[in-house]
């Protein structure tokens, strides 16, 4: 059977904002004078594909070879702020409008659940298989011999076509429990569905969450309060039993869903305020406990109280 090879240069050139294209011109050049394979990898090929358009976006570069070479070749050309992460072989570039995430291509394993991994060279297979989900799970080419050509080796236009958010193997919520909490995220913000049997393993393994660090999860937790309507999410967490493994008193009710958007009224769209609101009804211990856990900020902590004093 033939395969359709999908092309996506007119729509980078078209979507990505033009300074974005620049650099990845320029990362294209650089990576072909060191005869690397490089790839665009990431949410950005998902948004690509969904129409979706950003213009903030942070680039996600893989590349099978010397990423930290490339990365330093980049920086000397085209400026911006570099840090290298020997470890694994990474490095990030702060540009004034983002910043590019430049990865070696690799594999991970993991010596017990949700630990860091242990990082081993791989190819663009191995490191698209480490992802968190199909979706997220897709490359395109930025090499001269086939460039904007998509690498969907996994199904993922499959599932977006389906609207589906799969992990890519059964241990994918063992290695990192975290995911639970990005697969809720993108099912809310896409519109989407958590596939069945994905369901199934998040359910299994929420109970592993509790073996993730405090800062991991606030992390997790920040980025779903940055979501347009992060009530969404918050409420599927809150069925799942997912919000009560951050503290058993935690609800995301209809009060919750009711304050929420009437901030959004006030234009108080502010991450910190939205947890304030969550937190709104922890008694004092609680929040005690809560703001230990996951060490929230002198700054969140202030405005925590502040929205305890006005909700």
């Amino acid at each position: 059977m033939m395969v359709k090879i999908i092309n996506l240069t007119d729509k980078i050139e078209k979507t990505l904002p033009a300074e974005l294209v620049v650099l990845t011109k320029q990362a294209t050049t650089i990576a072909a004078s060191k005869n690397l394979q490089l790839y665009l990898a990431g949410g950005i090929v998902r948004d690509l594909l969904l129409g979706q358009t950003n213009a903030n976006y942070d680039l996600d570069l893989v590349v099978e070879g010397d990423a930290i070479g490339l990365a330093k070749a980049f920086t000397e050309q085209s400026g911006g702020k570099l840090t290298v992460h020997k470890m694994f072989n990474t490095a990030k570039i702060a540009l004034a409008g983002g910043t590019i995430d430049i990865a070696m291509a690799r594999t991970e394993t993991y010596a017990k659940p949700c630990a860091l991994p242990v990082v081993t060279p791989g190819t663009l297979k191995t490191d698209l298989f480490r992802r968190d989900f199909t979706v997220n799970a897709m490359a395109i080419s930025l090499s001269l011999d086939n460039h904007g050509e998509l690498l969907d080796l996994y199904g993922g236009v499959k599932d977006l076509d389906g609207k589906i958010i799969r992990v890519l193997h059964e241990n994918s919520f063992i290695d990192d429990a975290t995911r639970i909490w990005r697969a809720l995220r993108y099912e809310q913000r896409l519109g989407f569905q958590i596939e069945p049997e994905t369901l199934k393993l998040l359910k299994r393994d929420v109970p592993l969450l509790k073996t993730v660090g405090g800062f991991r999860l606030r992390h997790e937790l920040e980025l779903v309060l940055k979501e347009k309507e992060p009530e969404k999410a918050l409420a599927r967490a809150d069925k799942l039993s997912v919000l009560k493994e951050l503290h058993q008193a935690l609800k995301a009710d209809d009060w919750l869903i009711s304050k929420f958007r009437a901030a959004r009224e006030d234009n108080k769209v502010n991450p910190n305020y939205y947890l304030g609101i969550l937190t709104r009804r922890l008694s004092d211990d609680e929040l005690a406990q809560l703001t230990k856990y996951l060490r929230f900020s002198t700054e969140q902590v202030r405005i925590i109280y502040e929205v305890r004093e006005l909700v």
